[in-house]
């Protein structure tokens, strides 16, 4: 009898141990340190398996060295106002007498109707608009140098990149500051229209080839400022057709908008 009982009670807990695994899935008793760690399977659709579920981990963008000296441009302010909309209301004041009207990025308050890389150049264009009841103060703007950025490319085509850009910017501002100084009546002779062509060509190679490598945010920028350089060629072009003072702000608001955003495309990539 006693031979029979304990048969009996050998049998019983091996039957119970059989269905605690058949609820469990087959797999390891709870409270076992390794279910806790089980990776859960999802369907991998490109190669038709199940994969285990990986938690994404963002890829920080290298970092480069990258020689850009600062850049000097004289803005030429017409305020710092109370509030943005006032800002606003500013800029189309500027607007409807025919002047430039830029705003900054990063001071939403203040507002700019030109721009030159030299400062006497500046003085000369807010004295002549001075003459027309528009007061202006000329202020330095120093767009920030690099030695290392960051950039998941060769920092050689960003160092290009900034170089041609400094290039293009200082004869498109220089130019219709001067323009504008003559009373904008003289169109561009041949061979200055093909140095900033040339140029322009080689700077829309340079940037095409950044993007890939920048922070989201620069990315961003940086279609901004192919936008403000191709609007400055198309506006001189135009100028070139007829000679009308209008296109000549034009390019002065795209300069003002390329450097503003110039100036925030390297807070975005500078390490």
């Amino acid at each position: 009898m006693i031979g029979s009982v304990a048969s009996a009670l050998v049998t019983g807990g091996m039957f119970g141990y059989i269905m605690l695994l058949l609820f469990n899935g087959g797999g390891v008793a709870p409270g076992s340190e390794s279910s806790a760690e089980q990776a859960v399977p999802v369907f991998n659709e490109s190669v038709g398996t199940a994969t285990p579920s990986v938690k994404e981990n963002s890829t920080p963008v290298a970092v480069v060295a990258a020689q850009v000296p600062p850049q000097t441009y004289y803005m030429l302010q017409y305020g710092v106002f109370s509030t943005p909309e006032r800002a606003l209301q500013a800029k189309e004041e500027l607007l409807k007498v025919g002047i430039a009207a830029g705003g900054d990025a990063e001071d939403q308050n203040r507002v700019y109707a030109g721009i030159s890389p030299d400062r006497e150049q500046a003085k000369l264009l807010s004295n002549q608009l001075k003459t027309q009841g528009v007061e202006l103060y000329v202020r330095e703007l120093q767009l920030p140098g690099l030695e290392k950025a960051a950039y998941g490319g060769e920092g050689e085509k960003l160092t290009a990149f900034f170089q041609l850009s400094s290039t293009l910017v200082g004869k498109f501002s220089g130019l219709s500051s001067s323009l504008l100084g003559e009373g904008g009546s003289t169109a561009v002779s041949s061979s200055e229209m093909k140095e900033l062509n040339d140029l322009h060509q080689q700077w829309t190679q340079s940037i095409a080839v950044l993007p890939s490598g920048l922070p989201k945010e620069a990315a961003a920028s940086a279609a901004s400022l192919e936008k403000a350089m191709n609007s400055a060629v198309s506006a001189l072009g135009e100028y070139n057709k007829n000679t009308a003072k209008e296109h000549i702000w034009e390019i002065q608001s795209s300069m003002m908008a390329y450097v503003l955003r110039e100036n925030e495309f390297i807070r975005f990539i500078k390490q």
